[in-house]
């Protein structure tokens, strides 16, 4: 299997930098969103309770988006050392289609469907 070009390298890397500012950005606009709701913050119980549960939903939306900032500035990472592209499992590299769909990804999609299988 071929190796990513230059050309296709910087591509990724100017991907994985705007979605860095993108996962970044969003975690800052929910920071606050994210506090404990306060019980005096909502006279009724029913408005207490549907903030609790739109919170909770925030929080794990905040959750996903930790990951995937982890995963990117990993992949970041990896450039920087040269193995960004390289399947964890199979140790070949990953088509420029899927790292382009997915930049963050660690693994080819036929190790990628195995493991899911």
């Amino acid at each position: 299997m071929k190796e990513l070009s230059e050309k296709e390298i910087k591509a990724l890397t100017l991907d994985l930098e705007a979605q860095k500012k993108e996962f970044e950005l969003l975690l800052s606009l929910t920071e606050n969103s994210a506090q404990p709701v306060k019980l005096k913050d909502n006279a009724g119980r029913l408005s207490r309770m549907d903030e609790m549960h739109n919170q909770s939903i925030l929080l794990a939306n905040r959750n996903l988006t930790k990951s995937r900032l982890k995963q990117t500035l990993s992949a970041l990472e990896k450039i920087q050392l040269g193995t960004y592209g390289d399947c964890i499992i199979c140790t070949e590299v990953i088509v420029f289609k899927r790292l382009k769909a997915y930049p963050e990804t660690t693994m080819c999609l036929k190790c990628k469907s195995k493991r899911e299988a």
